[in-house]
């Protein structure tokens, strides 16, 4: 009877979930997880806490909360990159703390890697952001029957002239933007090669996908002309 409700117990355990206040943040952990580590500190505190209250009472912990969510990560993956403001010795401390123990895959990432994927998502907001202005310009001079949209290099609106963009991956974001909110479509005109204006010829969806198929129906006509007369 005794080792049925020990069974009955334990099944109850692994399904069940352990509340924790860390420093003044709140954590719900799975039992199981815990239980992985039934010889650290965190696995005999909870341990004792199912013993002693209710599975819904909270245990309180006085360490550091922000902390306390990357011991959880390395705990559940085996490994764990640290953000460059976390130093390693700090989270050591904290893992030797609850007498998790270390087994490797402690990376951190640095600094400078932290900048240049910082600078990266600054220069793709830029890029968005001058996208979209001149999607919006190109709108409006369209519907003043302007095909050819002219926009000023040093236009102050922009955060930096369209020349300092790469050319594919600026058209691909601002054909977004025109066929999402304005049903247009934009090519770079060769008169940009000759001028400091950045030159558009701007149509609608439509004619783009009927100019696309004529050119597709002519070079295969061509084809097949050439294969008839050819010896």
């Amino acid at each position: 009877m005794a080792q049925y409700a020990q069974m009955n117990e334990d099944s109850v355990r692994i399904g069940s979930t352990v509340k924790l206040n860390v420093g003044g943040k709140q954590f719900e952990v799975s039992y199981s997880l815990i239980n992985e580590y039934p010889e650290s500190m965190l696995g005999r505190l909870v341990s004792d806490t199912w013993h002693k209250a209710d599975a819904e009472s909270t245990v309180f912990i006085d360490r550091d909360g922000d902390i306390f969510g990357h011991i959880l990560n390395y705990i559940r993956y085996g490994s764990i990159e640290l953000p460059s403001n976390l130093p390693t010795s700090m989270f050591q401390r904290e893992l030797d703390y609850y007498q998790f123990g270390s087994n490797g895959g402690i990376k951190q990432v640095s600094s400078i890697d932290t900048m240049k994927e910082l600078r990266k998502n600054v220069e793709e907001a830029e890029l968005h952001h001058d996208m979209f202005v001149i999607a919006v310009d190109c709108y409006h001079q369209y519907m003043m029957e302007k095909k050819e949209v002219s926009i000023a290099a040093d236009d102050s609106r922009l955060k930096h002239t369209p020349f300092h963009y790469n050319l594919r991956s600026a058209m691909k974001v601002l054909n977004y933007y025109l066929s999402r909110y304005y049903g247009l479509t934009a090519s770079p005109s060769r008169d940009s090669l000759f001028i400091d204006d950045f030159i558009l010829d701007v149509r609608e969806e439509r004619d783009a996908e009927d100019n696309a198929k004529y050119t597709l129906h002519k070079n295969t006509s061509q084809c097949g002309l050439l294969a008839l007369i050819s010896p």
